[in-house]
C-alpha cells in the first residue's frame, strides 16, 4: 500500500461519519457494489482491501452537496446557501 491509499480511504471513512452514510449509501452515490466499498474498508492487509480513488471520493462529496436530489434516509446534506 502506498502512503496516499490511507488518507483517501480515512477521508472517506471521516466523511461518512459527518454525513450520516452507510456503506450501501455510498455505493448507491458512486455505483460501485457494496462488496467493492466493503474492500475499502477492510484491513490494509487482507486481501479484500481496496484503494479508494480520488474521483470516488470527489463523487461522494458532490453527492452530498447536491443531497437533495439523492433521498437517502438518515443522510445528512449541507444546508442550502441563501
Amino acid at each position: 500500500m502506498s502512503t496516499s491509499e490511507k488518507p483517501t480511504n480515512e477521508s472517506l471513512r471521516q466523511l461518512m461519519e459527518r454525513h450520516g452514510l452507510n456503506q450501501s449509501h455510498v455505493a448507491t452515490l458512486t455505483g460501485y457494489s457494496v462488496e467493492t466499498v466493503k474492500g475499502w474498508f477492510a484491513s490494509p492487509d487482507s486481501t479484500r482491501y481496496r484503494a479508494v480513488r480520488k474521483p470516488v471520493l470527489e463523487s461522494v462529496r458532490r453527492a452530498i452537496e447536491l443531497g437533495e436530489h439523492y433521498k437517502l434516509e438518515g443522510v445528512k446534506t449541507p444546508k442550502a446557501k441563501s
